[in-house]
This record gives structure tokens, C-alpha cells and sequence, in this order.
């Protein structure tokens, strides 16, 4: 199975009322979070490599900041579309 590889130099994540420990928690398995999405949405191909500078994120609207895996899913959707964006595939 071919592995796909996206590179980012640099994402921004700034919290505001969510506890560190659920923050740190949120971030743990981010990219394979990315990564099904963007598989999901046919973003990416077999074995595809996209080198990307920095990501700022939109700002998110969370209704449970104590849920990391919610926290996770959101950033997560938010990546996917702006390297969906960036690569022209929406």
C-alpha cells in the first residue's frame, strides 16, 4: 500500500477556555485525523506528496471544549479543507 505524505511547515492553534491537558489530548493522532479526511473527500492519490508552507486556521466553533475528540475532529476537518483549497481540489 503506497503511503501518502503531506508536509507542513507550520500550523498555528491558538485555544481559548479549553484545558491543556484536553488540548494536548485533541492534537494526539491529528494527522492520521487529516489524513482520513482528506482520503475520504478524494483530496489525495496513492502514494501523492504535497509540501505546503504554513496553515492558519479559521477560527472554530466548538460546543464541547471538553471533548478531545471532538476538538481533534474539528481541527482536523479545518486542515483537511485548507489543503483541499490549496491544492485546488474543494
Amino acid at each position: 500500500m503506497d503511503k501518502n505524505q503531506i508536509s507542513i511547515n507550520r500550523i498555528d492553534l491558538r485555544s481559548r477556555g479549553i484545558p491543556p491537558e484536553i488540548a494536548r489530548s485533541a492534537v494526539d493522532g491529528l494527522g492520521e485525523a487529516v489524513m482520513h479526511n482528506l482520503v475520504r473527500q478524494g483530496v489525495v492519490n496513492p502514494g501523492q506528496m504535497i509540501q505546503l508552507g504554513d496553515l492558519n486556521l479559521e477560527t472554530l466553533s466548538l460546543t464541547k471544549v471538553g471533548d478531545a475528540m471532538e476538538i481533534r475532529s474539528e481541527i482536523a476537518r479545518a486542515i483537511a479543507k485548507e489543503i483541499a483549497a490549496r491544492i485546488g481540489r474543494q
